[in-house]
């Protein structure tokens, strides 16, 4: 029987719900391990597009913490996800973090593995040797209307839900056939617990995100969004866009929703004007906003003529990597229908001024002054999130003792 750490234990009796976590939550190294374990550990998490690997043996790597998955495109169009680990003496078998490849060779001993991760030849290995049972260990992965998730459980949480509900809001952008636009990495000194909180609530954005205050209504929390919502919601409808959005319930971990653009503006940009020709099935730019979340690692903003996903890892505690990928339809031609600077400049403000918030959130959160604050009316989904956390937390309370 194992003992839980007694900092979780008194950090789970100090919680109140509708306040912020007690500060262990968001600095201990023990708890940022269980943290790994069972949550990062267990959950699904958002890889990437298809897109990125369009032909038979590109392949990309998502690397977390020690693990390190190989995400590559099968002969027929198949997405595997393996781990990183030769099954001879377990030395990475791709080096590189995006490339192609015929077969995954590893550079030690050269084993050959098939892209479907089977064991292909073991060089100078008896002849009685059974290569059957030395393939690649997979990595469980599920494809949804072109965005890749992992989970690096034996047994993850199901998943029908998600992919059903994510189907419907995905499948007008064709994000199989989208082209990336732009890529950038953020290494940020802040817990992924307070990203997940920032990206959870308005009640920041009228002092400190001007420009996306002025592209959607109602992120100033001052005006009401119903009427605007009101009329769009039929229109959207007509179109066959899916307005029966999907929010955070008890246990359930991820959302979806469709929200309005203020009136006159056409997409996440600086003077509201289109930045590229519509995604996908999209035939105008009046498709509001696509909003997509999963506890613990991913975000998507979809307006019609571009995509933004935000993919967090955590590093340590206190230390995070962002992935931040600017997505176009794939017939876009850059320098003609789209600039790549154009695409991202609304995001690399409006996300700027959140890693700042996130990094200085950190830095109060460590001092000596700090207690778990009341949260706002206007932050009631972030009363959800913690609610959620803390449930996972005290799971695993039990399956520690158990254990």
């Amino acid at each position: 029987m194992n003992t839980p750490p007694r900092q979780l234990r008194e950090s789970l009796a100090e919680y109140r719900s509708g306040w912020s976590l007690p500060q262990p939550f968001y600095t201990d190294p023990e708890i940022f391990a269980l943290d790994r374990k069972h949550i990062w550990g267990k959950y699904w998490l958002y890889a990437g597009v298809v897109s990125e690997i369009p032909k038979p043996g590109d392949y990309f790597i998502y690397a977390l913490g020690p693990d390190s998955v190989v995400i590559i495109r099968g002969d027929k169009g198949e997405v595997y996800a393996h781990h990183n680990s030769c099954r001879h003496r377990g030395s990475l078998v791709c080096l590189e973090e995006r490339g192609h490849a015929t077969t995954l060779v590893c550079p030690y001993h050269q084993w050959v593995f098939q892209k479907n991760g089977s064991l292909h030849t073991a060089r100078l290995m008896p002849k009685d040797f059974d290569k059957k049972s030395h393939g690649l260990k997979p990595v469980h992965v599920q494809v949804v209307e072109g965005v890749i998730f992992i989970s690096l459980s034996d047994n993850p949480p199901a998943f029908d839900k998600v992919a059903e509900d994510y189907a419907r809001f995905l499948k007008p952008f064709r994000f199989e056939s989208s082209k990336v636009a732009l890529r950038e990495r953020f290494e940020l000194n802040t817990n992924w617990k307070l990203i997940t909180e920032n990206f959870r609530e308005c009640y920041h954005c009228g002092p400190v995100h001007p420009e996306y205050c002025r592209a959607v209504i109602g992120a100033n929390l001052t005006e009401a969004v119903d009427p605007t919502l009101n009329e769009r919601m039929p229109e959207w409808a007509d179109r066959g866009l899916e307005t029966r959005n999907v929010q955070f319930e008890g246990s359930s971990f991820h959302l979806a929703v469709r929200y309005p653009l203020r009136p006159g503006v056409e997409s996440y940009s600086l003077d509201g004007k289109a930045v590229s020709i519509p995604m996908g099935d999209h035939k105008d730019h009046n498709a509001g906003v696509t909003g997509l979340c999963m506890y613990p690692n991913f975000w998507m903003d979809a307006v019609s003529d571009y995509a933004w996903t935000m993919r967090v890892t955590p590093v340590a505690a206190t230390r995070c990597i962002v992935d931040v990928m600017w997505l176009v339809d794939g017939k876009a031609v850059e320098g003609v229908d789209y600039d790549p600077k154009r695409v991202a400049e609304f995001w690399q403000i409006t996300g700027g001024q959140d890693w700042d918030l996130c990094v200085n959130n950190l830095k109060g959160v460590q001092t000596s002054g700090y207690v778990p604050g009341p949260y706002s009316p206007g932050e009631v989904d972030l009363v959800k999130f913690a609610d959620w956390y803390i449930d996972r937390m005290r799971e695993v309370v039990t399956a520690e003792v158990i254990a």
